[in-house]
């Protein structure tokens, strides 16, 4: 896709990125970095854990959601960073061998008050395995506005 301005999006606009599967291997090798509790390091301990297996972090859930919403390409070189996420809920767990769908929704655009070039987009990722959804957050990011005509 090509790069969008803020401009350009529409309250409500949905985009469904490219699945991903997880492995195992990825699933340990992010945690034993990131989150190393034992039922998203050791597959043998986490048989006995409260998942009864191996499952991933939410933190890389969450991370590759976002990538795979990255790779999308909307935002190219007029994404400029965000302040933050809100609202994370992780209400499934991901198992090895699964494959996320990630969903994209524009819930929020404003411009901003304070720099006139930018405005803020708000955007609700939602990631399913299958039909159950497996986390839920929003991100806010600032994009650039598509310039005026003889502005340099």
């Amino acid at each position: 896709m090509t790069a969008r301005y803020w401009d350009d999006y529409t309250l409500g606009e949905v985009f469904e990125t490219e699945p991903v599967t997880v492995s195992q291997e990825s699933i340990i090798a992010f945690a034993e970095k990131y989150d190393p509790q034992i039922f998203h390091t050791d597959p043998k301990a986490a048989k006995d854990s409260f998942y009864g297996g191996l499952i991933a972090s939410g933190h890389q859930t969450i991370g590759l959601a976002f990538a795979q919403f990255v790779r999308l390409g909307l935002f190219g070189e007029n994404g400029l960073g965000g302040p933050g996420m809100d609202d994370i809920q992780w209400s499934a767990p991901v198992r090895p061998g699964d494959t996320l769908h990630t969903s994209a929704e524009i819930v929020e655009l404003r411009a901003s008050k304070s720099r006139t070039d930018r405005g803020i987009v708000r955007i609700c990722l939602s990631t399913r395995v299958g039909d159950q959804e497996v986390s839920r957050y929003v991100t806010t990011t600032f994009v650039r506005c598509r310039p005026t005509e003889g502005a340099e």
